[in-house]
């Protein structure tokens, strides 16, 4: 009898996952608000606190919303079939297909940037729409919220009547762990990858708006923009358009080839990011920190470390994936595996086995550096962050000590570190 392989604790931890993450979500809006960050009450007796906030179903949820949010995600998805871009082949599949994607991203983000913008220079900071956003926060989190249970939902019953692939670890029988992991590989509506469309557009479009509508606020309310908000949202607003400029790149990513698509991704694709990552824009819109030329230096000085490492790695990574012929890449050293793959052990990836991870973050101090240190909770994401890097880590060596077998104990001895040099 074959065992089945869990991952995050089985069905148990599953659990735990769907009910914690979203809890933590709306903690971290009822902990950190305009009574504090935490609140002194909070700290006195957490739990009378966050009763004494809770402002019932009808203060959390509203359909109004939520028929926005779906406008949002559905907008979207005409978006880019209407919009030009290119088609690019994804990675061989186990069955050894290759699935077909249209790649325009960046277009559409432009698309609505720009007019957000040109609306914004007509009616200034002060316009309806950023007052709107920062009013309809918590509503807007919890239609993310339904909307990611209810494609999750969809997906998981869809996979039963279709010929699509399932995922390696998401079949196992067990309906919670499969709704949760995602038993589908790449589930599609016609022409429209679910999984790959959800990973880079409805959540990560709206990061950088919710960013600036934090911005919008701060100077509607304190009369100012301060350097340290500029920073964050110069830093997150780059992230996102440098990974729309790469997107080719996600197409090689384990969330693309591996994981399947459950209510972990759609829920870390639509809600978790970005709510829980502009965290730090939200903060400094109701408490203004001015950090001054040192500390601007200083933030720049670790952002610009972390951003070096993680597009050098993945850029290398990824034009040695898709044309190692390419000058750039043909001198690297690597180790062929009885598979066919070619695992690199030079360049950036002779340092650690996922060096990456250590620029991205390096990154996350640079996007919580510019708080301050009034408060730990603004640094939420770097121990976050921190955790699921690790596990993205342990994850990723158990699929490869699987796959390539000795070749990877030859591949680990060449490159010992995972991710920190001489730490981890």
């Amino acid at each position: 009898m074959i065992e089945t392989e869990y991952q995050f604790g089985g069905p148990l931890g599953a659990a735990g996952v769907t009910f914690g993450t979203p809890a933590i979500a709306y903690l971290l809006y009822f902990v950190c608000n305009e009574n504090g960050c935490p609140s002194s009450s909070f700290l006195e007796d957490p739990l009378a606190a966050l009763a004494a906030q809770w402002p019932g179903i009808d203060g959390v949820f509203s359909s109004k919303i939520f028929g926005y949010y779906c406008a949002w995600y559905f907008g979207l998805a005409a978006l880019q079939f209407i919009l030009p871009g290119r088609t690019q082949e994804g990675v061989e599949l186990k069955d050894k297909t290759r699935l077909k994607y249209k790649l325009n991203v960046l277009e559409t983000s432009l698309t609505i940037f720009g007019y957000l913008g040109f609306m914004t220079v007509k009616e200034g900071l002060s316009w309806s729409f950023w007052v709107w956003m920062w009013s309809n926060y918590l509503y807007l989190l919890s239609s993310a919220l339904v909307f990611a249970t209810l494609l999750a939902t969809y997906v998981y019953a869809a996979s039963f009547f279709t010929r699509e692939l399932l995922s390696d670890h998401g079949a196992t029988g067990n309906p919670l762990y499969d709704w949760f992991i995602g038993r589908p590989l790449n589930p599609r509506i016609g022409m429209l990858d679910l999984k790959q469309f959800s990973e880079l557009r409805p959540g990560m479009i709206l990061w950088p708006i919710l960013n600036f509508t934090f911005l919008a606020h701060q100077y509607t309310t304190a009369g100012r923009v301060t350097d340290s908000m500029l920073l964050v949202n110069a830093f997150q607003a780059w992230y996102v358009i440098d990974s729309f400029i790469n997107e080719p790149a996600v197409l090689t990513t384990m969330d693309i080839t591996t994981d399947g698509f459950g209510f972990m991704l759609a829920f870390g694709d639509l809600a978790w990011l970005p709510f829980v990552y502009s965290l730090q824009a939200r903060y400094l819109a109701m408490y203004p920190t001015d950090l001054g030329v040192r500390g601007v230096l200083g933030v720049l000085a670790v952002q610009a470390t972390g951003y070096y490492i993680f597009r050098g790695s993945n850029g290398e990574k990824n034009k040695f994936r898709t044309n190692p012929e390419d000058p750039k890449v043909a001198h690297l050293k690597f180790i062929e595996t009885k598979s066919g793959s070619r695992l690199l052990v030079s360049g950036w990836w002779a340092v650690a086995r996922h060096v990456n991870y250590l620029g991205d973050w390096i990154m996350a101090w640079a996007w919580c550096l510019p708080t301050g240190f009034k408060t730990p909770v603004t640094y939420f994401y770097v121990v976050y962050f921190a955790v699921l890097l690790v596990h993205r880590d342990r994850r990723d060596e158990a699929k490869c000590r699987a796959k390539y077998g000795k070749d990877w104990d030859r591949y680990t001895k060449v490159v010992p570190w995972r991710i920190v040099p001489g730490i981890y």
